[in-house]
């Protein structure tokens, strides 16, 4: 058997002592850290399984062999270290104890195998080629994972801030308090629109006596949703537009023929109330 396969056999062999050396002596403050006791004995045979795709390349004398299995065991080890909360930066001080523990045990094997220059530049390529493809794949993954991780976060926190709120079987309220942006006047009229299908209603109060500011965008987008509800077939009432808002309105040309428009969140209901809608 040659040697070089050799080496690559042993590797595999002993994939899971090393992940245990990884763990115990070259990284146990970050592991401590991050897992608990449980937890450890799952880690042992993850690292284990990158340590043998390692050793199976240098048995092969190909890091194309495993390429794809180290590709996908990195990009699941980012979006781990996301939901784990890890940071990248320490995430990937680890990858040094990969090489670490690997050479130690080449070093060990050398006792009884002889290798050549040439097989030890060979075997050094693979190793540095898949550690540093699953340093790149794992960056790759964790970032885009965390991404949409906070994107996702970030839109439930404004489908919290755009709340439709039935009133009555024909009458609900859409209160919207602080700085309407565009993106959060675009989720306005996503929510607006679904929720007075799910809920029913005929009528559909928007406060914006809460909103300190509308920009020209932003009164657009409101209008938008006034058009949209309109096409479903429900009314819309707008309260708390203040001078500034109507301003807005203004300037843009926007046709609010047809809305009803209240001072007050109050007359309206009192309206409304008259009319038997409650």
């Amino acid at each position: 058997m040659e040697s070089q396969t050799i080496i690559g056999d042993y590797i595999i062999e002993v994939s899971y002592e090393l992940s245990q050396k990884m763990n115990e002596d070259l990284d146990k403050e970050f592991i401590q850290t991050i897992i608990s006791q449980q937890e450890l004995e799952q880690l042992n045979e993850w690292r284990a399984q990158f340590l043998s795709y390692i050793g199976e390349a240098i048995k092969e004398k190909n890091k194309e062999v495993t390429w794809d299995q180290v590709t996908e065991w990195a990009r699941t080890t980012g979006e781990s270290a996301v939901e784990r909360e890890i940071s990248l930066d320490e995430s990937l001080t680890t990858l040094t104890s990969y090489r670490i523990v690997i050479w130690n045990a080449i070093l060990e094997k050398l006792n009884e195998v002889s290798l050549s220059n040439e097989e030890l530049i060979d075997i050094g390529f693979i190793i540095d080629s898949l550690v540093d493809h699953a340093g790149s794949v794992f960056s790759t993954s964790f970032v885009e994972y965390h991404r949409n991780t906070v994107d996702l976060a970030q839109k439930a926190v404004f489908e919290y801030s755009v709340p439709v709120v039935g009133l009555s079987d024909s009458v609900a309220i859409l209160p919207l308090i602080g700085e309407l942006d565009t993106n959060r006047a675009r989720l306005l009229k996503e929510n607006a629109l679904y929720n007075c299908v799910e809920l029913g209603n005929s009528i559909l109060i928007i406060d914006l006596s809460g909103v300190p500011i509308v920009d020209t965008m932003v009164a657009n987008e409101i209008f938008q949703v006034v058009s949209s509800l309109k096409l479903i077939g429900v009314q819309t009432i707008l309260t708390g537009v203040r001078p500034e808002i109507a301003q807005s309105i203004v300037k843009l040309g926007l046709n609010f023929k047809g809305v009803t428009i209240k001072s007050s969140l109050k007359h309206a209901i009192v309206e409304l109330q008259s009319k038997g809608e409650f």
